[in-house]
């Protein structure tokens, strides 16, 4: 049993599970990484360890100094955890659709939150990522710019895709992953790829983000959509298509019923990204020939940050008027 010394020791080696009852009758094996077993809840516990080091190390952040980041909810929430323990301060910049139950998270965890509107394009001033830039400026801060800082993607490649490997003892041949900022599909998957090159890389993309189009070069525009935490409305610096070998897109309708399968069929309480790539992993499982192949769907983040929105009756009732997902 390991003993550590603080909580952020705790991060990673998270289980993998056969995804037996949801996936039935497959004639391939489909696994599923519950990512959401990281002490603050998500994958993005890695990323968010990995970045600040990285900054201290660096001489980028001071003790005591301000962070200022844009997240749809799970990273801020890795970035507050570790906050806390080294004692920086933290603005998280969060979208108006971030649920409820993520922001009240991050406040009881210290961070300052800033509430932006959803749906600006990138040259916008009011996109959040133009605004967390002012405040940078503003605070004197460090920017964590999780979509375009090599830190994000470098601890998936010496730390997530090793562990993977060793987990699977080399019997993966197709990992399945969203893309938020790129940093899970374009690590693990460059070092799967560099250990055994047959293995192939599938991105789950929520219908309404433009990354699938982008990957198979169709020009697009986004629309809104239900998930939160992956897809997106521009190229992520840490999203490297070359690495992808298919993309699914999954509507909301899609993601939500996988979530809801996932718990009913396997007892594993998981968010909305989660059952995005859940599903994406399922319908590639079908269209893969032959049998007895091992796909794994890292499944980024739980239920719990979505009490307030797919898992609470009257929010469903209004996106999904009429759909019993039970």
């Amino acid at each position: 049993m390991a003993v550590f010394e603080s909580v952020i020791e705790a991060i990673g080696n998270t289980p993998i599970v056969k995804l037996k009852r949801f996936a039935a009758p497959l004639k391939h094996n489909l696994w599923g990484k519950l990512e959401f077993l990281n002490p603050g809840g998500s994958v993005k516990d890695r990323i968010a360890k990995n970045m600040i080091e990285q900054a201290e190390r660096e001489g980028k952040l001071k003790p005591g100094g301000w962070i200022v980041e844009a997240t749809a909810g799970n990273t801020g929430i890795g970035l507050a955890m570790v906050a806390a323990l080294k004692g920086y301060k933290l603005i998280c910049l969060v979208s108006q659709k971030v649920s409820k139950d993520k922001v009240r998270l991050l406040e009881r965890l210290g961070a300052e939150i800033v509430i932006t509107p959803s749906g600006k394009q990138v040259g916008d001033p009011d996109h959040f990522l133009n605004i967390a830039k002012r405040l940078t400026e503003e605070r004197d801060a460090w920017f964590v710019d999780q979509f375009f800082n090599p830190d994000n993607a470098q601890v998936h490649y010496q730390v997530t895709g090793p562990e993977i490997w060793k987990q699977t003892a080399g019997e993966v041949d197709a990992i399945v992953a969203g893309v938020g900022t790129g940093g899970t599909l374009s690590g693990a998957g460059r070092y799967l790829k560099e250990m055994k090159p047959s293995v192939k890389v599938i991105l789950a993309d929520p219908a309404g983000s433009i990354l699938a189009d982008l990957y198979d070069d169709v020009k697009t525009t986004s629309a809104p959509y239900v998930v939160e935490g992956i897809g997106q409305d521009f190229l992520p610096g840490n999203f490297h298509k070359n690495m992808v070998d298919a993309a699914f897109r999954v509507s909301d309708e899609e993601s939500v019923q996988a979530a809801y399968d996932l718990m009913k069929l396997e007892g594993i309480f998981a968010g909305s990204s989660s059952g995005c790539i859940a599903h994406a992993a399922k319908t590639y499982c079908k269209q893969l020939s032959g049998k007895g192949k091992n796909v794994l769907a890292i499944l980024p983040d739980g239920g719990r940050g979505y009490m307030s929105t797919i898992y609470d009756d009257q929010w469903m009732s209004e996106k999904f008027p009429g759909k019993n997902f039970g």
